[in-house]
C-alpha cells in the first residue's frame, strides 16, 4: 500500500489481486447478494480515496477489512433498517466435499451437516456471524476482528466465545 500511495505503477494491481476473493467473500457472507457487487466496488474506491493518507504500517489487511466493515454499516444505516442478521449465507458445500474420494453416504452426511451450519450461522446475530467469518473464512486474529469490528479485543474474544457455543448447542440440537 506503501508503494501504491508513493505512485509506483502496479502496486494497485496486487494488492487487488491479494485481496479480492476474500474481500468479495467477506460481502457475500455478510449482505443480500444484490449489493454484494456495489460494496466490494465501493471499498476498492475508499481504498484509492485514501492512498495518500494510509499510514497503517503492516497491517494493511485489519485496515482493509475495517474500511469493508464501516462500508456494510454504512449501507445498512442509509437502508434505514436494522442490521439484524436476516442476510443469507450462501455456502457452497460442493467445496468442502470432495466427492471422488468419499463414498456416497459419507458425502450426503457432509452435505447434510455443511447445511446445519449454514441454518446455525444463520440464527447468529450479524456481528457474531460477522466475526465467525473473519476468524474462520479470512483467519484474522483477535485484535484485528476487534479493529474492524470497532471493539475491544477482550469483546471481540467473548463474541467469538458466544458464536462457538452457539454453534456447538445449535449442530448438537439439530443432531437429535
Amino acid at each position: 500500500m506503501r508503494a501504491f500511495s508513493k505512485g509506483r505503477e502496479g502496486a494497485f494491481d496486487q494488492i487487488y489481486l491479494r485481496y479480492k476473493q476474500l474481500l468479495y467473500n467477506y460481502f457475500q457472507r455478510n449482505c443480500q447478494a444484490e449489493v454484494v457487487d456495489e460494496l466490494f466496488q465501493e471499498v476498492w474506491l475508499r481504498v484509492i480515496a485514501s492512498a495518500k493518507r494510509y499510514k497503517n504500517n503492516n497491517r494493511f489487511r485489519a485496515w482493509l477489512f475495517t474500511l469493508a466493515h464501516n462500508c456494510l454499516i454504512d449501507h445498512y444505516r442509509k437502508q434505514t433498517t436494522r442490521f439484524n442478521g436476516d442476510s443469507p449465507v450462501p455456502i457452497d458445500t460442493q467445496q468442502m466435499v470432495d466427492v471422488d474420494m468419499q463414498p456416497v453416504d459419507q458425502i450426503v452426511n457432509t452435505q447434510q451437516i455443511a447445511e446445519k451450519l449454514v441454518i446455525a450461522l444463520k440464527s447468529l446475530p450479524a456481528e457474531q456471524r460477522e466475526a465467525f467469518y473473519l476468524r474462520e473464512e479470512s483467519g484474522f486474529a483477535i485484535k484485528d476482528i476487534a479493529e474492524i469490528q470497532g471493539i475491544q479485543p477482550e469483546a471481540a474474544k467473548s463474541r467469538l466465545r458466544y458464536t462457538y457455543k452457539k454453534l456447538r448447542a445449535s449442530m448438537q440440537e439439530r443432531a437429535l
